[in-house]
């Protein structure tokens, strides 16, 4: 059934083709947060590389500042799918049911934990950084970022629980979260690739702990979860599930150009216009190269580090401790892999 509708539809394009028409693109839209996050360069490439045109559809791209909200934007119909990290949608969906996981876009996840550089020798570990004040992207008690759920969970096991520090919004943008830094509005920030290299390397602020690390792997079980993914809402999908299957089309051919090109490639693609930093974004594509999944499928691996992460990061929250992450998962076009 599905081969001959396919089989229609191709006819259609061929007559339309030949009387020098052509098929209105099919619209998408996709909100993620940023811009300028390497975790979601993915999605900024597609209409740079053409991966949109390719499979016959035209997808237009909404920032968002956090991943939760970037969710709320699909869930209030204002976007039809989002790319988020899974830990933020998984907290999304212990309240709506709707919320799936469609691919991987990501295959390491690169926060790291940036202390300002005025207290340098002063604080040595995240015990140090209790009572002091730490920037977030964004923050809400009622569904948590990824990066929300990456400081509560270090600073718990550092000895540092929730309610001895305090807590500031920084925003999205790498310029406003250096100024707190430089100013010491901020003692310290979860900050996300390629900025964080770019504030290490203007001395703005030193690493305590970065997730790209192996070292950092081995001490913390579940930092090898799935930052970013494909959601979607299974109430529209059920009702048409062209668009989706297109998205995830998309999603993997723009994956295979990123596994197929070189960073200077890359860069040249998404247009950096600064020379510098153009050269701090290729050097952390070249220091991680597992940073973004080849295929879109999921790993088995991966999620269940997804899994013991969010568990292990909501401690006390009982719906999320009994949350079993296999309920959203829809690998019907990407599948899965060791």
């Amino acid at each position: 059934m599905r081969r001959n509708v396919l089989r229609g539809l191709l006819l259609v394009a061929t007559l339309l083709a030949s009387l020098g028409l052509q098929a209105a693109p099919l619209r998408i839209s996709i909100s993620i947060p940023g811009p300028g996050a390497a975790s979601y360069y993915p999605v900024e490439l597609i209409p740079k590389i053409g991966a949109d045109q390719a499979e016959g559809a035209e997808v237009r791209i909404v920032f968002s500042p956090g991943g939760p909200g970037a969710v709320g934007e699909m869930l209030s119909n204002n976007v039809d799918f989002a790319v988020v990290g899974l830990p933020a949608a998984m907290s999304v969906r212990l309240t709506d049911h709707r919320v799936v996981a469609l691919a991987a876009i990501n295959d390491l996840p690169l926060y790291v934990l940036l202390v300002r550089q005025g207290l340098k020798g002063q604080v040595k570990s995240i015990a140090d950084l209790k009572g002091r004040t730490i920037g977030l992207h964004s923050n809400s008690t009622a569904t948590k970022s990824t990066s929300q759920q990456v400081l509560e969970l270090m600073f718990r096991r550092g000895g540092v629980p929730p309610g001895s520090y305090r807590i500031a919004n920084v925003g999205r943008r790498w310029e406003s979260e250096a100024m707190m830094l430089k100013t010491g509005a901020v003692d310290a920030v979860i900050g996300d690739e390629p900025h964080a290299s770019h504030m290490v390397a203007d001395k703005i602020a030193f690493p305590l702990v970065h997730l790209g690390d192996p070292e950092t792997a081995r001490q913390f079980a579940g930092t090898g979860f799935l930052r970013g993914a494909l959601i979607g809402r299974s109430d529209k999908i059920d009702k048409d599930k062209r668009k989706a299957e297109t998205m995830v089309r998309i999603i993997q051919r723009t994956l295979a150009w990123i596994a197929t090109h070189s960073a200077e490639e890359f860069a040249d693609k998404l247009g950096v216009p600064d020379p510098d930093e153009r050269q701090k974004l290729i050097a952390v594509l070249q220091q991680y190269p597992r940073q973004y999944s080849r295929d879109g499928s999921f790993s088995r691996r991966q999620l269940q580090e997804t899994e013991i992460f969010f568990i292990d990061s909501q401690a006390g929250n009982a719906a999320a401790e009994n949350f079993r992450i296999e309920a959203m998962i829809d690998d019907r076009w990407v599948g899965r892999r060791d």
